[in-house]
């Protein structure tokens, strides 16, 4: 592990990796030198912010593929950073923290970081998340860009969702759980669905952070007639999005 002198390893594939563009804000400097290293060495280009308000700067002007993240940081914490991020960008966000409580893990998600892993950590599973957020990041699509149903209309290339003509403001995850939803509307989903569907199956999240995405979505809605009560739960399943108000049955 990491912090007991792990050598760098090199890619297994030796293959480039098209330069992605990787930011690791992390204030331990000999930590943050080994990260790059070990990017670098797998083909990956790297820029080291250590501090919060660096690390906003360079992620406008580099504009990372992916954003490393630690969260005890000087000045701006990356908490703050984490949630500043998500204000404006869709960068996927990997906490690598010392904090390692289910309370740390949880409110790390909730502010819209994509995976979380903590110290000490291995090198290679390290490189595994990042292969693997930067995979789904980049994974083609043939869907339509907009969906609609009812008065909604999700705009996935533009990241904005209208519903009767009101610009509703939803985070990247939220966004993307909206999305799959619509998607698959009238459909019973269970929670692990929705985990691997936004989340994707490599990184573990505990299911009940799926219950407070849906709130905040649900509260994002109660503004318009029969807002909230678009997703629908399904009592032992999980969700089901309805577009017509008229299906909803009480649970």
């Amino acid at each position: 592990m990491v912090g007991q002198r792990e050598r760098a390893v090199p890619s297994s594939s030796g293959a480039r990796r098209d330069q992605h563009r990787v930011l690791i804000v992390e204030d331990d400097g000999t930590l943050a030198e080994l990260l790059r290293y070990n990017l670098e060495r797998h083909g990956y280009s790297a820029w080291i912010a250590a501090d919060g308000k660096q690390a906003l700067m360079l992620v406008r002007s580099v504009r990372p593929d992916l954003v490393i993240l630690d969260l005890m940081l000087p000045g701006i914490d990356g908490r703050d950073v984490c949630r500043l991020i998500r204000k404006w960008s869709s960068v996927p966000i990997l906490i690598l923290t010392a904090r390692d409580s289910e309370e740390d893990v949880v409110a790390g998600f909730a502010l819209g970081a994509d995976d979380y892993l903590t110290k000490p950590f291995r090198v290679r599973e390290l490189m595994a998340r990042v292969e693997a957020l930067l995979r789904r990041a980049a994974a083609p699509s043939d869907e339509p860009r907009v969906l609609t149903a009812g008065r909604l209309a999700v705009f996935l290339d533009e990241h904005r969702v209208l519903y009767h003509d009101r610009e509703i403001h939803l985070p990247p995850k939220e966004f993307a759980l909206l999305a799959a939803l619509v998607k698959r509307a009238g459909q019973a989903c269970s929670r692990a669905e929705l985990l691997d569907l936004v989340w994707g199956n490599e990184v573990i999240v505990d299911p009940r952070n799926i219950d407070v995405h849906i709130r905040r979505i649900r509260a994002a809605l109660e503004g318009e007639p029969d807002g909230s009560h678009l997703i629908q739960t399904v009592h032992g399943v999980g969700y089901r999005f309805v577009a017509d108000v008229s299906e909803v049955v009480d649970a």
